[in-house]
């Protein structure tokens, strides 16, 4: 009997077909998923049972120059309430109830807070006081999750504060000295791990540090908290005394560039900061300190450059004479002095004593306008002083290759018209006249401190010399002629200690041309006389009583030089008495 082999038929080879494929399938699936996957899918595994938060580094510390804390930051928590722990209407109440007691925010806040949010996690507390944030992580409620961060608080109120600036949120500088060194400041933030639940809670002691912060370095100023709190007074006194729409008292050691006080007004306060930044605009901004980012017609106080650069030249001495007819013709357009008046012959000590215009045109014409510019150029006018503190403005003077450039700029620009400066540039180039001849970059930082406690010091930088020696002490003696006649008693002259000085009364030019009911008046003056220690510009604007300079401000800086060198312990020089020790 012959036994027929059995044939392949569809009931067979199809199913075995389809099992066949679809093991490849899977298997090829599989190698996609634990092989070319393996990483994406395991990533996206960890993320649903680890959470990760940033740890914030201590910000570096702010210090005036005798080790005085300006700024520093505390250890706070910010607090997330997490709305699919709470199971029950019960359970939401009683933990919305209880936060509220702790934190200090009213319930209807939170309430309000989580229904605009409408996300699972909702930040309702930022830099909650440390002990506080203590109170509910022991309180363990559920949906609460807190989060280490810091907050920045100033032991001496609102001094200084257009120098510090501020932190936002973020714990990141947005202004002054804040802004400026902020990487320096902040140091490095770390990163923290944690385990959830199923409800995305953290587990206890499921947390663990996957990278440690790195501490900001501390900032030593060169601020001294007394001499800028006695200037933020003497200004704030001056502006409602004269009154001001605002002003500077700005204070440098002219031989190696440290500021030692920077009072400005307006200004931002650290105890109104909130108001402050909403009421912010172009014109008036917590973001500016006016001493660097603005720019005035510094008027005479000018012609002390122009005598520096005169005198440096050998075009002219101290003694040389002209003859003083009140007006001077540059092209055809009269020049007059600024009181009208009519000196007759004149030396160059006494331009700058009677702060006479056409001494200064002349001094200007024997320079020639190349090289009277060149000066301007070699003293810093017309670029940024290079200080550490944000939003330095340049200055502006017109040139001869400029559009619309009049020989009547340049002699206009001896006395201190038709020229643009920052208080700090004014600072620089008169400190250049008087130390000797170096132009100085000003600083407000003198040292870092590390983490370590290594201290790195902030060195003067020389830019250039800018006059000789000769000059230098030439023009110091000039400018404490200046100040030692005091005809009119208005009392610009220190009473314990020799000093020398220049006054500056500027009309502000609007629509191209001079009103005489809006000037910016200034006085920068220097003590003691033979060994400077301190240069101080003090500058009021908008003086609505409209005294000049040399009455406004000069008896300002008398005033600020007595009290300021008796602290610093300068033996006084006229006058009796003792210095401070």
């Amino acid at each position: 009997m012959t036994i027929q082999k059995a044939r392949p038929s569809r009931r067979v080879w199809l199913p075995a077909l389809f099992l066949g494929l679809f093991g490849a399938v899977l298997a090829a699936r599989l190698v996609q998923l634990q092989v070319l996957q393996h990483e994406a899918y395991a990533a996206q595994a960890r993320s649903e049972l680890l959470g990760s938060s940033t740890i914030y580094a201590r910000r570096g510390a702010i210090l005036d120059r005798n080790g005085g804390v300006l700024a520093t930051s505390v250890d706070t928590w910010d607090v997330y309430l997490n709305t699919r722990a709470w199971r029950t209407p019960e359970t939401r109440a009683a933990v919305l109830e209880k936060v509220s007691a702790i934190t200090r925010i009213p319930r209807p806040a939170i309430e309000a807070r989580l229904a605009a949010s409408g996300a699972v996690e909702t930040r309702i507390a930022i830099d909650l006081d440390f002990e506080l944030g203590r109170q509910l992580i022991e309180a363990d409620l559920p949906g609460v999750v807190l989060l280490p961060n810091t907050a920045r608080v100033h032991p001496e109120g609102d001094l200084a504060a257009a120098v510090l600036g501020f932190t936002g949120l973020d714990n990141t500088g947005l202004a002054g000295i804040e802004a400026f060194y902020n990487d320096i400041l902040q140091g490095k933030a770390g990163k923290a791990v944690y385990e959830r639940d199923t409800l995305g809670d953290p587990i206890p002691y499921g947390q663990y540090v996957a990278t440690e912060p790195v501490p900001g370095d501390d900032l030593v100023l060169t601020i001294d908290r007394y001499l800028q709190r006695l200037a933020e007074e003497m200004l704030a006194a001056a502006v409602k005394e004269h009154r001001a729409s605002g002003g500077s008292i700005i204070v440098m050691d002219p031989a190696n560039g440290e500021i030692l006080a920077n009072a400005t007004l307006p200004s931002v306060r650290f105890s109104t900061l909130e108001q402050d930044l909403e009421s912010a605009s172009e014109e008036k901004s917590p973001f500016k300190n006016i001493a660097v980012t603005d720019t005035y017609e510094p008027g005479s106080v000018m012609k002390v450059v122009t005598a520096a650069a005169a005198i440096d030249a050998g075009v002219v001495t101290p003694d040389t004479t002209y003859v003083d007819n009140g007006v001077v013709d540059v092209e055809g357009v009269l020049l007059k002095n600024w009181d009208d008046g009519v000196y007759g012959t004149q030396t160059m000590t006494g331009v700058l004593q009677h702060s006479i215009n056409s001494g200064a045109v002349f001094m200007q014409q024997k320079l020639g306008t190349r090289l009277f510019q060149s000066y301007l150029d070699a003293f810093g006018f017309g670029k940024p002083t290079g200080i550490d503190l944000p939003g330095e403005a340049s200055g502006f003077f017109r040139r001869p290759e400029d559009p619309g450039y009049s020989p009547v700029d340049v002699a206009t620009q001896s006395f201190g018209q038709s020229i643009s400066v920052t208080p700090v540039q004014m600072m620089q180039a008169i400190a250049a006249c008087i130390n000797g001849g170096n132009l100085i970059t000003p600083h407000v930082v003198k040292a870092r401190i590390r983490p370590d406690g290594s201290r790195i010091e902030v060195q003067p930088a020389v830019v250039r010399r800018v006059i000789s020696q000769a000059a230098s002490d030439a023009v110091r003696r000039m400018m404490g002629e200046v100040v030692t006649q005091d005809p009119d008693g208005w009392g610009r002259n220190p009473a314990r200690y020799t000093a020398g000085g220049k006054s500056g009364t500027a009309n502000i030019p609007v629509w191209g041309t001079y009103t005489d009911d809006q000037q910016i008046v200034s006085f920068m003056g220097f003590a003691p006389l033979e060994n400077p220690r301190i240069l101080v510009l003090v500058r009021l604007d908008q003086n609505r009583n409209l005294l000049t300079g040399t009455q406004a401000a000069g008896p300002i800086f008398a005033r600020y030089v007595d009290e300021a060198l008796r602290y610093l312990g300068v033996p006084p020089e006229k006058g009796g008495g003792r210095a401070a020790p």
